[in-house]
């Protein structure tokens, strides 16, 4: 399998899209896409160079051999992450259960990589090596999109999630209007590196900002979506 050079994907390549009726994009198959012949092992000083940007601070995954970098997540990235954090932290601490956000999913049957912004697992899981576990030992896997990581978070990753058998994926998104978060769980057990064109997962349950999201066994709870978005403040009048 040869190797392309690191592709950087900016958080502004794509536009701003447009208000969804459905909540996965029409578009389904990325049209770069192209499957490997085989899966084979990677060089590790590809593993190497995936691990240095990490630690560094950039996103790097492998998608079907290509390894692919991503910019750090901005500042309401990372509020939504810790918000939702927050609202889970109660569950963690009861169960024993623990908060990785750079340690990623392996997705077969390639040496494919993906990071999340946020993954729940139990204390113990199957380990594939140091920089991902499999992915059906994850209780949760959490994206937050951005107007450059949109196209991926809706059309690429629950396919390579629903292939590694996660169970629960949640996409946080700022960027349409109304804000909203969408829930895909029980995922397909046959899919494709390159099956674009199926509903990866077969439940999608989607709530609007303002709304309540319920996360199911093991987690149990409603979620109030509004808790997870940033909230306009209005100055107060000066006293007269």
């Amino acid at each position: 399998m040869a190797l392309t050079k690191p592709t950087k994907r900016g958080r502004h390549d794509h536009p701003v899209p447009r208000k969804q009726d459905d909540p996965i994009p029409d578009e389904h198959e990325p049209q770069e896409a192209r499957q490997p012949e085989e899966p084979q092992e990677l060089p590790d000083e590809v593993l190497h160079l995936c691990m240095q940007l990490n630690d560094a601070g950039y996103r790097a995954e492998i998608r079907l051999g290509q390894v692919v970098v991503t910019p750090p997540a901005g500042r309401e990235s990372t509020y939504i992450v810790d918000r939702l954090s927050n609202l889970l932290i109660p569950l963690k601490l009861a169960n024993g259960w623990r908060f990785h956000q750079t340690w990623g999913v392996h997705i077969p049957p390639y040496q494919d990589l993906r990071l999340p912004d946020l993954m729940v697992a139990p204390d113990e899981v199957e380990q594939f090596d140091d920089m991902r576990m499999r992915g059906h030992c994850a209780l949760l896997v959490v994206e937050v999109c951005s107007p450059g990581t949109y196209k991926v978070d809706w059309q690429e990753k629950p396919l390579d999630y629903a292939r590694a058998g996660v169970p629960l994926y949640l996409i946080v998104d700022p960027v349409t209007s109304p804000r909203r978060v969408t829930l895909m769980s029980d995922p397909l057990p046959d899919l494709e590196p390159l099956d674009y064109h199926r509903q990866a997962y077969r439940q999608i349950v989607t709530a609007e900002e303002g709304e309540v999201l319920e996360l199911p066994e093991p987690f149990g709870i409603k979620i109030e979506t509004s808790a997870l978005f940033d909230q306009a403040v209005t100055p107060e009048e000066p006293a007269e």
